[in-house]
């Protein structure tokens, strides 16, 4: 086991045991009653984002439910193909050969101008990283696209956005029991069975009260992201009191994801509601927020000061603790701000660098999967670092847009931007505005499962292919 997994794991091995098998008892669960017509496709893909804080360590910490589903709609779909029983349309074959199309641009800027990776002994995991990288997220992505278009006419929106309200408010709950199992029983096993896990429950470095609730989720960052996808549908829906009790549960996340991600549902749902082009104002609120950054950069060392000042008042902790670390240079030395956004320095700040020192990958990105070549010393200094000097493990960047860029480059980028920022005319307003709300909170969040369905939703199928809907469709 890597060690910057160890935390996520649990000293207790019974505990361990019962975390590790949760995924595959979650998957075949939910996979039963899916095929059994109790729960349809969206159901449950969401049920499982839901409960990705099991995971199955000794393997990875991203082998979750939502993986082995994954696993399982991708083998069927590539079985439907290979059997012939279902059709690739044309105008998709770009979007299944386009890693590969990638990869061979790396390639060839690798061997004809200059190779800017550091591949530790045999070359053979440089080839093979891609594959693995195409197999493990290209293509069940792909799949559950396919998936979803498939059974069009047995989803909505609307059923999304109620399966949605449903799971925040029993997370909500599960939250409130986290925190009462945490600080008031103080009993760590009970909290690592319910999902909390060890790291998010040291003392002075976890929020007000020493605990960060996650629910069931992979980590209080998602947690967050999704409590602030449904707060604009609470909010719609005329639920103030849920919306409050969400509100305050994603507060005590300490993430300072959940403040940006409710700026930009201002900005979408009330300051730019008035603009009905998608992409335009996609890109209108990605402005604003990159100003609003800008902005507080330039405020940093007062608002520096004035945290300092007031560190031990419970709101002055909980709005800039984290916050205010993050443009910290004293410590660190070198400035991690990017257009006034201060970059993680163990996640994104590495890739910038690597990025600024070989600026010609812009255009290609450094390849799938290639992340885990990048030279070690832009690691130097962090937990990564020692794994990066052995070549070991990848890099998911949470910015899921730069994440793009990195991967596959600007026109990359350009590529996945168009495609999933489509919308049909008659889609209706809320609908339209969500869909500008998750591809701007895209930028902040690892909400790729969200982008896809609602982007696969506000597309109609065209009458010619009407009659394929109930057959398989891959995308």
């Amino acid at each position: 086991m890597e060690p910057i997994y160890m935390d996520v794991r649990s000293h207790y091995l019974f505990v361990e045991i019962f975390r590790e098998s949760m995924p595959l008892v979650i998957a075949t669960v939910l996979l039963t009653a899916y095929y059994r017509k109790r729960i349809n496709i969206l159901e449950m893909l969401l049920y499982a984002f839901a409960t990705e804080a099991y995971t199955v360590m000794t393997i990875g910490p991203t082998f979750n439910a939502s993986f082995f589903i994954a696993l399982f709609i991708s083998i069927d779909q590539c079985y439907q193909v290979l059997s012939g029983r279902q059709p690739i349309r044309q105008e998709y074959l770009f979007v299944l050969v386009f890693p590969l199309i990638s990869q061979i641009l790396v390639m060839m800027v690798t061997q004809l101008y200059e190779d800017p990776f550091s591949i530790q002994g045999s070359t053979t995991s440089y080839y093979l990283r891609p594959l693995y990288f195409y197999l493990k997220n290209y293509i069940p992505l792909l799949a559950i696209g396919a998936r979803i278009l498939r059974e069009r006419d047995t989803i909505s929106f609307e059923q999304m956005l109620a399966t949605m309200k449903k799971i925040a408010l029993f997370a909500c709950a599960l939250g409130v029991v986290q925190l009462f199992v945490q600080l008031v029983l103080k009993n760590d096993i009970l909290s690592e069975l319910l999902g909390l896990q060890q790291r998010y429950m040291l003392e002075d470095i976890n929020g007000l009260l020493g605990v960060r609730v996650q629910a069931l989720f992979g980590e209080p960052k998602v947690f967050c992201a999704f409590l602030s996808l449904t707060i604009p549908v609470f909010l719609r829906d005329r639920e103030y009191k849920s919306a409050f009790l969400v509100f305050l549960m994603a507060a005590q996340t300490s993430s300072q994801t959940f403040w940006i991600n409710l700026f930009a549902a201002f900005i979408v749902f009330v300051l730019l509601k008035p603009i009905y082009r998608v992409r335009f104002k996609i890109l209108a609120s990605l402005s604003l927020i990159v100003g609003l950054f800008l902005l507080i950069a330039s405020a940093k060392d007062f608002l520096m000061k004035y945290y300092l000042e007031n560190r031990d008042q419970p709101v002055a902790r909980m709005l800039l603790e984290r916050s205010v670390s993050r443009y910290d240079t004293q410590y660190w030395q070198e400035d991690n701000q990017v257009l006034g956004i201060p970059l993680q320095r163990d996640m994104e700040l590495p890739i910038v660098d690597f990025l600024k020192d070989h600026p010609y990958l812009l255009l290609t990105g450094y390849g799938p999967g290639n992340s885990s070549f990048i030279p070690s010393q832009y690691f130097s200094g962090q937990l990564r670092y020692m794994n990066a000097m052995e070549g070991v493990g990848g890099h998911n960047l949470n910015m899921r847009w730069f994440y793009i860029l990195a991967e596959f480059g600007i026109f990359g980028l350009i590529f996945f931007f168009l495609l999933l920022t489509r919308v049909e005319r008659e889609i209706p307003l809320f609908q339209r505005n969500y869909l500008v709300y998750i591809s701007v909170c895209f930028f902040f969040s690892q909400i790729d499962l969200f982008l896809l369905i609602v982007a696969l939703l506000c597309l109609s199928v065209p009458e010619e292919d009407e009659e394929l809907v109930h057959e398989p469709l891959l995308t």
